[in-house]
């Protein structure tokens, strides 16, 4: 299956069908996907079969900040501000019929390299996502470094963009 590189959702996008396994991933693209990007709470990257607008994953950025004493390593809070402007990589999804052939990596590199990108023009000092699983937490930890930030939540993880 050849796929698009990712690019913003539009109300042109097919999201009949798509199904990643995870009912709240799959209504959050379905039911509020562009209605979030619409009223910029965040924008929507998607990838659909080459040649149509069928999409087959996706995920999403936003801003938001963390308090100082939240941030990993703890070597990065001192002489900090207060409050860490951060890229949130909010939810994240492949079809079921798309998994396994290495698009979720391709996904969050990408992710990555956007979120690199707007921290040269809009400050960002990290990058956090709340991994819904132990599984996803093994995932952003081999795949991009992601470590454990427990004092925002048990669940969430950063990486430094610096």
């Amino acid at each position: 299956m050849e796929l698009t590189v990712p690019g913003k959702l539009t109300k042109t996008h097919d999201l009949s069908g798509f199904d990643c396994g995870k009912k709240s991933i799959n209504d959050y693209l379905v039911l509020q996907a562009i209605k979030a990007q619409e009223a910029k709470q965040a924008v929507v990257y998607v990838v659909c079969v080459k040649g149509t607008s069928k999409v087959k994953a996706f995920y999403t950025l936003s801003n938001g900040a963390v308090h100082r004493s939240s941030v990993v390593p703890k070597a990065r809070q001192r002489n900090s501000p207060v409050q860490h402007p951060v890229t949130i990589l909010g939810r994240m999804g492949v079809s079921i019929d798309a998994q396994g052939q290495g698009i979720a990596v391709d996904l969050l590199q990408n992710a990555i390299e956007r979120a690199l990108a707007a921290s040269a023009v809009i400050g960002s000092t990290a990058m956090i996502v709340h991994p819904l699983n132990e599984q996803l937490e093994k995932f952003y930890a081999k795949h991009a470094g992601f470590i454990p930030c427990p004092a925002l939540s048990p669940i969430t993880m950063m990486l430094a963009l610096i």
